[in-house]
Parts: structure tokens; sequence; C-alpha cells
């Protein structure tokens, strides 16, 4: 049995305020590549197994954090379909902390595809409560699940309810998943660049929270008012300058202004230099930008980038996954 899971971008978190009672909510966006895959039979123990061209290209320490996840949430899985053991082959990845979601893709993988081997078809959510995932943004769960353009509705906050402060989502353990309440097929060839940036993750991401949040307002209020009254109906209508005026905006504003400035002037510069003639976005905490508009301009402008800063990077033209994860 075989599982392939999408990638995603992740455009921003919507309220990191809370003074109504609700806080997170997130954009993003599902996509075809880079993808996760895996191969997976019933055994009487765990083995966790990578194509070899994937020893090549990722090297031995990187993959010994990806089999030490896996193994964990293979553990924890089987134990909840009473399972004694799977054999697991991994043959595509892609990078740790860098904007794509590949930590709750590899998770939520491991997961259908145990439930599945055993006949016991736990759903996506219980699986993503069982190993710990989508305690911040819900939009990793949902690009999984649903796939394409997703808005999740965040959570409860305040004394008692789902959060009491504001957390990522390696911190935000036994917190359920945010609700997607909004999701729709995306249409638009996206342009993937990853130079070399910050890669923020654990104790540094808890403590950028805690300094930054919560955000003023009135940003979030515009936030809000961009993302309902201008993104979702572009979407929707199809309307390409109107949904990317908004990717560009966002960037100023809110929890992502805060990730845009910790990057590096390289990212920055970037972003700066794309927006002239083009949409882009930071994906998360980054180091990779999304952008949408003339793919050549986009790739021309990007390795001008790259070979200013003496730097080389990733370049990836891709489009939407619009079904969420496949097996067979």
């Amino acid at each position: 049995m075989i599982i392939q899971t999408p990638s995603r971008i992740h455009m921003g978190l919507i309220d990191l305020n809370g003074s109504i009672g609700r806080v997170d909510g997130g954009i993003g966006l599902a996509l075809e590549n880079p993808n996760i895959k895996i191969k997976g039979k019933e055994s009487d123990e765990i083995v966790i197994e990578f194509d070899k061209k994937l020893i090549e290209s990722f090297g031995e320490d990187f993959l010994k954090s990806i089999k030490d996840r896996a193994y964990d949430t293979a553990n924890k899985v089987l134990k909840a379909v009473d399972g004694e053991g799977a054999e697991l082959k991994i043959l595509s990845l892609f990078p740790a902390h860098s904007g794509l979601g590949s930590g709750t893709q590899l998770s939520l993988a491991v997961g259908k595809l145990i439930s599945k081997i055993y006949g016991k078809e736990l759903n996506t959510y219980e699986i993503a409560k069982i190993t710990g995932r989508g305690g911040t943004s819900g939009i990793g769960v949902g690009a999984f699940e649903y796939g394409g353009f997703l808005i999740d509705g965040g959570h409860s906050f305040g004394k008692g309810k789902d959060k009491e402060d504001f957390r990522p989502s390696s911190a935000s353990k036994g917190v359920k998943p945010a609700p997607i309440i909004f999701r729709h097929d995306f249409d638009w060839e996206v342009v993937l660049i990853i130079p070399k940036g910050e890669h923020v993750y654990g104790k540094k991401e808890v403590d950028i929270f805690k300094k930054y949040c919560p955000v003023p307002l009135n940003e979030v209020e515009k936030i809000c008012h961009l993302v309902l009254m201008k993104m979702m109906p572009a979407v929707v209508e199809k309307n390409l300058k109107d949904f990317g005026e908004v990717v560009n905006k966002l960037q100023y504003l809110g929890f992502k202004k805060v990730e845009v400035s910790l990057q590096s002037d390289i990212v920055k510069d970037l972003i700066r230099e794309l927006h002239k003639d083009a949409y882009a976005g930071l994906s998360s905490f980054g180091p990779t930008i999304y952008a949408f508009g003339e793919k050549k301009l986009i790739i021309d402008k990007a390795n001008e980038i790259f070979d200013e800063h003496g730097i080389s990077g990733d370049i990836i033209v891709t489009k939407a996954n619009n079904v969420g994860y496949k097996i067979w």
C-alpha cells in the first residue's frame, strides 16, 4: 500500500490578538509538489527504511530525525489500532522547517497508512489528535484531508478554552485541530523559491510567539477585511490580480509581518523585488517564498537575487493539490 501527501504553503495566521475570544485562524494552500510518499505493509515490528536517492539527497543526519519522527508516530498509531508493527519505506520527502509543513504531512501519512493496513480507518482528525498535530494552524491537516485553498477558524481563547495563551503548533500538543471554514479548488500555478534563510522552530518559535503576541487589533481587523471581502471572492471568481494584491499586503500585517522581519536579508530582498511585478509571500516562518504571476519573470528575479547574494536555492514550479492525500 502506498500513500502520497501534498505539501502546503501557509499564507498567514489571521488573529493573534484574541480579544474576541478566538485565536489563530490560518490561510493556506495544498500543493502537488513537493510531496511525501511512503510504501507500507504489516509487520511484527516497526521498520523504517528510505529509498536510496533520499540518502544521497538529504544525508544521514536529516534522515535520522525523520526516522525518529516516523517511528514515534507509528508507535502511537499502532497502539490506537491494536497493531504489532509496520514496515515503512519512505520514497519521497521534502526539507523540514522550510515553511512547507513536512512534519504534519509525515505524521498524518504514517498514521493514515498504518490505520489502512490494519483496516481500522482512523479519520484524519483522529490521527492528528493522536500524533499532536494542528494545535495552532489547521491548514496542514486540512491540506492533507481536502486539498485546495483553505481557511481555518482557529480556536476558542481564554481561561478554560481550547487555548489560554499564544503558542505555535509545536507547543500546542493536545489542542484539537482548528475547523476548516472555507475550502475551494485553486487554479493558478505556484512558483516556490527556497533560498538560504532562517529556519525557525522549537524553542525559538515559542519565544517569538511570547515576544510578539498579541498583535495589534487594528491589523487583525484589516487582515479579516482583506481575506473575507477580497481574497476569498478572488479564489471563487478566479481573479488573480485581487488575490495577489491581498497576498502582497499580508506580508506587512499582523503576525506575518513578524515572520518576514525575522527572515534573512536575502528573503526580504526577494519578496520586495517580486512585489514590483508579481505577487509573493513568505510561507509560515520560511524561508520558502511562494509567488504567482509571470513564471519566467519570477524565476529570473529569483536567480538574480541568488547571484547577487552568492547563494544557491531551489525553484519549483507546481500547482495546487485539490484532492488531499492519495492512497493505493
